[in-house]
């Protein structure tokens, strides 16, 4: 390393030094909270957005980018009208070249204990909140030199604060100023990324630090991420969308704090279990159990043993035991446990 850049960084070391203070935790409250886009708001649409949703929701807590396409989710989406304690539409504006453009999006929180319990009993990792919000310290070179987005400029980088915000990432970004901005610069550029650690102490303890450089091709986009000092994730990306390759930076982000963070909450040990359903009256009362069944991500496999008056016998294959179906069936629809606790019975609802 060059003795003026290592002189530069044992300088920058000591006047942080002198400004370490503890760093705040972002509201875990927003995990249980998620906001889709609406086209109207009639009755179908807003019970398809309570759907995307609790969706939004699973990927927070779970840490999973994408859980619509995970097996486990399967038939959990139902029940989800059941799990909301509060919803309202909200109308932005914003204007694209000259011209206001109005959409409208769906709030939607849910009952933190049902959701919690849904993960649990679906075998999925949970990412328990409250979490350290992350420090963005991003330099663009737009090819007239290149700057620090300060707290100032939070515009600038919205589809990355969005797409955190809907992964359960907050980022602050820092107010900016002349020592802010060299910091940023070494870090990013030929400098150690830890350059930046002290300076981040006012703001929180997990650092994402990117460079975004114009170049023939698009947008050259290089991250770090620092969390207590270490490095987790190292990576870049070429995109034609500035906007693009902003977000990509927070959900790469996203992806290396759960592998971290995340952990699967075992409800009960996993096995196979002799289990009960009653109130089977009709043919269509046994396909609409037996597809529910079917449709949940932890029942891995069912054996029917015999059927005795309105009652089906059975034999399933859960992944998190008959306490993690017990979870999963109480926000449904289809299903209600018995309220004996250990009893392996459950009731069709009508």
């Amino acid at each position: 390393m060059h003795i003026a850049v290592v002189r530069c960084f044992a300088i920058l070391l000591l006047v942080f030094g002198l400004l370490v203070a503890g760093s705040a935790w972002a509201d875990d409250g927003v995990l249980y909270q998620g906001t889709v886009p609406i086209n109207n708001a009639s009755a179908g649409e807003r019970a398809g957005a309570v759907q995307r949703a609790l969706l939004q929701v699973i990927g927070k807590l779970t840490g999973q980018r994408n859980p619509a396409s995970l097996p486990q989710v399967r038939g959990l989406l139902g029940g989800a009208a059941g799990m909301v304690v509060e919803s309202h539409v909200t109308t932005d504006q914003e204007t694209i070249n000259g011209a206001p453009i109005y959409r409208q999006r769906m709030i939607v929180r849910f009952d933190r204990n049902a959701v919690d319990g849904l993960i649990a009993g679906s075998g999925l990792p949970s990412w328990p909140g409250p979490r350290a919000p992350v420090v963005l310290w991003l330099v663009i070179d737009d090819g007239h030199g290149p700057r620090l987005v300060g707290s100032a400029h939070v515009n600038v980088v919205k589809s990355l604060t969005d797409r955190g915000n809907e992964r359960g990432i907050g980022f602050v970004l820092p107010a900016g100023s002349v020592m802010e901005s060299q910091v940023a610069l070494l870090a990013s550029g030929i400098g150690p990324a830890q350059a930046v650690v002290l300076p981040s102490a006012n703001y929180g303890p997990i650092q994402l630090i990117g460079r975004l450089t114009r170049t023939a091709g698009g947008w050259r986009a290089q991250w770090i991420l620092l969390d207590g000092g270490i490095e987790l994730a190292r990576w870049g990306e070429t995109n034609g969308d500035a906007r693009l390759a902003m977000a990509d930076g927070a959900d790469a982000a996203a992806d290396a704090l759960a592998k971290k963070y995340a952990k699967v909450v075992v409800a009960s040990p996993p096995g196979t279990f002799t289990v009960d359903i009653d109130g089977i009256r009709s043919g269509d009362d046994y396909v609409r159990a037996m597809g529910y069944l079917q449709g949940i991500g932890i029942v891995r496999r069912i054996v029917l043993l015999g059927v005795t008056n309105d009652r089906l016998h059975m034999q399933l294959d859960l992944a998190t035991g008959v306490e993690g179906l017990r979870n999963v069936v109480a926000v449904g629809q289809v299903l209600a446990a018995d309220p004996d606790p250990a009893a392996t019975v459950f009731h069709l609802r009508p």
